[in-house]
C-alpha cells in the first residue's frame, strides 16, 4: 500500500502495531467503519465506537503509542466527516490490496461499515423501511447487506451478480456512501423546525466530564485530549 497518502500510510502503520491478539481493525475496516458511523441516522459518541477499533480494552491504554493511534483514528474520522459534508462526490473508500495478485479487497471495508451499522441495529431499518420514501437510500442498505453476505459466503446472488460486485465494488461503495450521506442530510434538514438547532446537545456524561479525567473510550488519553476534543 505504498501508494497511499502519507497520513493514511502512517495510520496503516499504527493500526498494524496493534497486537494481533487484540483483533484490531485494518485500515480498510476502519474506513468503512467511520463511513458507517458518519452516515448513521443516530449519533454514536467516540467513547462508544473507538474501543472497537483496537478490539476493546485489552490493555490498549498500556500499549506503546496508544495516544498516537487514538489521535490518528479520530483524525481520520474527522477527515472523512468533513469530506462527506463538504464534497461527498470526492469521497473514495480506502481499500486494501491483495499482495498475491494485486486485487482490491473490498470485503474489509464492507465489514467495517456493517459493524458500524450494528452499533445502532435499528438504523438500517430506519433507512430501508422508514417514512422517508427514499428508494436510493433503501437500495444502498440492500447493497451493503448483499455485499456483506457475499463476503461471508452466505450470498444468494448468482455467479454473474457476484462477478459484477467484484468488478464494480469501489464505484458501488462510493455510490452507497453518497446516497446515504444525502439521505441523512435531507432527513436532518426536514427535522429542523422553527427554534430548533441543527445539532443536539451532547449527553450529560459528555458535557460534564472533566477535561483532565481519563477518557471513557479507553484510549488512555484524558477526556480533553480525546473524545472531548471532537
Amino acid at each position: 500500500m505504498s501508494d497511499m497518502p502519507e497520513d493514511l500510510d502512517r495510520l496503516n502503520e499504527l493500526l498494524g502495531a496493534i497486537p494481533l491478539e487484540c483483533e484490531g481493525m485494518t485500515i480498510g475496516e476502519l474506513d468503512g467503519y467511520v463511513a458507517g458511523l458518519i452516515v448513521s441516522p443516530e449519533p454514536v459518541l467516540p467513547a462508544e465506537w473507538l474501543p472497537t477499533v483496537w478490539g476493546g480494552e485489552n490493555g490498549f491504554a498500556e500499549l506503546d503509542g496508544a495516544d498516537e493511534i487514538a489521535a490518528a483514528v479520530l483524525d481520520h474520522y474527522s477527515r472523512v466527516a468533513r469530506e462527506l459534508a463538504e464534497e461527498p462526490e470526492a469521497y473514495a473508500p480506502v481499500m486494501e490490496v491483495d499482495r498475491a495478485d494485486g486485487e482490491l479487497l473490498w470485503g474489509p471495508w464492507i465489514n467495517g461499515f456493517e459493524r458500524a451499522m450494528r452499533l445502532r441495529a435499528d438504523a438500517g431499518d430506519d433507512i430501508a423501511f422508514g417514512d422517508d420514501d427514499d428508494d436510493e437510500a433503501a437500495a444502498s442498505v440492500g447493497a451493503i447487506l448483499a455485499m456483506n453476505a457475499f463476503d461471508h459466503g452466505e450470498s444468494e446472488l448468482t455467479e454473474e451478480e457476484e462477478d459484477e460486485i467484484d468488478r464494480t465494488a469501489p464505484d458501488l461503495i462510493h455510490s452507497v456512501v453518497r446516497h446515504l450521506t444525502a439521505w441523512k442530510s435531507a432527513r436532518s434538514l426536514h427535522r429542523i423546525g422553527p427554534g430548533d438547532t441543527a445539532f443536539d446537545d451532547p449527553p450529560a456524561h459528555g458535557r460534564n466530564a472533566a477535561s483532565d479525567e481519563p477518557c471513557l473510550c479507553g484510549s488512555g488519553r484524558t477526556y480533553g485530549r480525546c473524545c472531548g476534543a471532537h
